[in-house]
């Protein structure tokens, strides 16, 4: 199904394709049909609206954003996971030897769907024109889809190219290039402040939000819910008092709202990032079939002991989860023995095949027995709860902090709760660690929270692979927590040339 979309949407021109010798700000989109038409002719609106979704896929092609790359560089990089294999997917990331001319990062694919949502803005300013009210609806869905997919796209860009906002000297230092237009030739924008790159994404979330036009709830497409439990995440990174105010609130509000609920049954709570069933998924990215992802490139793939097998859990992560062998999030994590993985793990110090060691999240939907067709997750409703969790804790308000924790911490063993004298910032994030592990998130709750990532654990290597010597243990002030602007750009750009990320 989405590959018919994706073949419409490059043949009306929404599709950007990036270059090794042209920086993104000189890719120009196919024009096998007519700008003018694309942007007059109402029935391509929901085509363009499905196109911004697909792009966040990735494909065969370009793996780089959900597709794999992103999540896998936002846990390999933490103390959680890592890809000691020489040669495997995202080793660069877990290594962090990257370069400006060797790693892109998201850049190019992200920057394509923003122009996507530009063009479709453009759609909606032009069909705006003399439409009847059914057609304003329409319209007005469009302008929200559009303006909660560039919020995302922009935040994510931040979250990889730019430091923390909380060390950012209130947002002065240097964000990303704010685009709203479709760029030509002569575009080369600079980048703006991270204070103007957040408030740009507040923006778009809050008149996404404001509009009243997204489904209160949607398989595979940004929900009025979505766009909330987004912008709390968005507040909570920049870490201020408004900040976490906002975070708390909006949390609060998709909480209880009542439209989504934790899955407690063992058998759903595997269930809950590859089946349209679970009610726990806020925002999902859709696969359809084997065909509509990014193939073995994909993260499925990547991360199951049956394919490349290529990140696991560190030692230090086994020996939390340890801490209580009726987690249900065991069920979730998978053991080596019978598998391809197998010999892998037997040559581990201190491991073997029977430990479970392996992201079991991404197993495939049931009904197509394909690991390559599994949904990836962005926003789920355990997460909202620790954001909560988490901005609650930060503003002073421990009893509300300890009541959204202890959903959480129940949930994985009706038993155990956390005590008001035991409620700190670091057990908050311990939690978070055990419940969005393999999601792309470890990573950047240490930075943005000034913690140190200690890879090597207990001052021992453990199961870690080799590592650059700055690279087993920083924090955020470390110039390779962020990644440089690809070399490629920054030769095509001479506004960038001058503003590349420090050390690079």
């Amino acid at each position: 199904m989405k590959r018919i979309i994706i073949g419409l949407m490059a043949t009306l021109g929404l599709v950007a394709s990036s270059s090794s010798c042209k920086g993104y700000f000189d890719v120009e989109p196919s024009n096998s049909v007519s700008t003018n038409r694309v942007l007059k002719e109402r029935s391509l609106l929901q085509p363009s609206i499905n196109g911004l979704y697909d792009g966040l896929q990735g494909g065969v092609s370009n793996s780089e954003y959900y597709a794999q790359s992103f999540l896998i560089m936002g846990d390999v990089r933490g103390d959680d996971m890592q890809c000691p294999t020489v040669g495997s997917r995202g080793n660069n990331y877990y290594k962090m030897d990257y370069t400006r001319s060797d790693v892109t990062g998201p850049w190019y694919e992200v920057y394509s769907i923003i122009r996507r949502a530009n063009r479709l803005l453009q759609m909606c300013d032009n069909l705006q024109k003399n439409a009847t009210a059914e057609q304003q609806k329409e319209i007005a869905q469009a302008r929200a889809h559009a303006r909660a997919v560039r919020a995302l796209c922009n935040f994510d860009l931040c979250r990889v190219y730019a430091v923390p906002y909380p060390f950012s000297n209130n947002g002065s230092l240097p964000g990303i290039p704010i685009v709203t237009g479709i760029s030509d030739n002569e575009a080369k924008p600079g980048r703006s402040t991270l204070k103007e790159c957040y408030d740009f994404i507040i923006k778009d979330l809050t008149d996404a939000i404001a509009s009243n036009s997204l489904d209160a709830t949607s398989y595979g497409y940004m929900s009025q819910s979505a766009a909330k439990a987004l912008l709390a995440r968005v507040y909570l990174y920049r870490g201020d008092t408004e900040g976490n105010t906002q975070a708390l609130k909006l949390s609060k509000e998709v909480i209880e709202s009542n439209l989504y609920q934790l899955a407690t049954d063992p058998d759903a709570y595997e269930q809950i990032w590859s089946e349209s069933s679970s009610k726990e998924m806020i925002f999902s990215i859709v696969n359809f079939d084997s065909k509509d992802w990014a193939d073995r490139e994909g993260l499925g793939y990547v991360l199951n002991v049956d394919g490349y097998f290529n990140a696991f859990i560190t030692k230090k992560f086994y020996d939390e989860m340890m801490e209580d062998p009726d987690d249900i999030r065991w069920n979730v994590l998978w053991e080596s023995k019978g598998s391809r993985a197998e010999e892998v793990v037997k040559n581990l110090p201190d491991a073997n095949p029977d430990m479970k060691m392996f992201i079991g999240k991404y197993p495939g939907k049931a009904a197509l027995k394909d690991m390559r067709t599994n949904d990836i997750p962005v926003i789920r409703l355990a997460e909202v709860y620790l954001n909560a969790a988490e901005a609650a804790f930060k503003l002073g308000d421990k009893p509300t902090a300890l009541k959204y924790l202890n959903v959480i911490v129940k949930r994985a063993n009706p038993t155990k709760s956390v005590a008001e004298s035991d409620l700190t910032l670091e057990r908050i994030l311990k939690e978070r660690a055990k419940e969005l592990v393999g999601e792309g998130h470890r990573f950047y709750d240490l930075m943005r929270n000034d913690l140190r990532c200690e890879r090597f654990y207990k001052g021992k290597a453990g199961w870690h692979g080799a590592l650059l010597p700055e690279s087993r243990s920083f924090d955020h002030t470390y110039y390779r927590v962020i990644l440089p602007i690809p070399e490629s750009e920054l030769n095509a750009n001479a506004t960038l040339k001058s503003q590349q990320n420090p050390g690079y």
